[in-house]
């Protein structure tokens, strides 16, 4: 079964807001927020619910930058997560300064939310050799974060879809 799901890209004075999870498998990594598309739902609804949700924040504005196929066997992590095919809907949004984050339905496995450095993020995943990671994020999500920081626009993403 294939699903779609929201993705936020928030990134606010330098820093990106990401989701910490933990697995006994794998132990801390990041994520984006967001989530699954519900049925009559739209994907900006599911945006603006997930984020609620995970996060208690509303989304100030927010604007599709690109389409990222999650598909789980492609995936280091595929011995957790088997037959698993996601459309995600990428967006860069935008929240107000005064939000504070009181998630409802935290997602499984998170642990917290954090603020992360983009100067530490862009070190790490430029560093591939390097055995100690500060940040762990999936691969897949690296890839997506070196075009998008190195470019640091919007018009690279223009219907342009990344295959994981």
């Amino acid at each position: 079964m294939i699903r779609n799901t929201a993705r936020a890209l928030i990134v606010q004075n330098g820093l990106l807001f990401a989701i910490k999870k933990e697995r006994p498998e794998i132990g801390v990594y990041y994520t984006l927020p967001g989530g699954a598309q519900e049925i009559g739902e739209t994907i900006e609804q599911t945006l603006q619910r997930e984020c609620l949700e995970v996060l208690g924040i509303d989304v100030a504005e927010h604007k599709f930058i690109c389409i990222r196929e999650y598909i789980s066997k492609n995936h280091e992590y595929s011995f957790i997560m088997k037959e698993v095919h996601a459309v995600e809907f990428i967006y860069e949004c935008r929240i107000k300064a005064t939000d504070t984050f009181v998630s409802s339905q935290a997602d499984v496995g998170q642990i917290g939310t954090e603020w992360i450095s983009i100067e530490k993020i862009k070190q790490d995943i430029s560093e591939s050799d390097r055995l100690s990671k500060t940040y762990q994020f999936p691969e897949t999500t690296k890839d997506f974060f070196r075009e998008y920081f190195r470019d640091q626009g919007l018009e690279l993403y223009r219907s342009k879809n990344y295959e994981s």
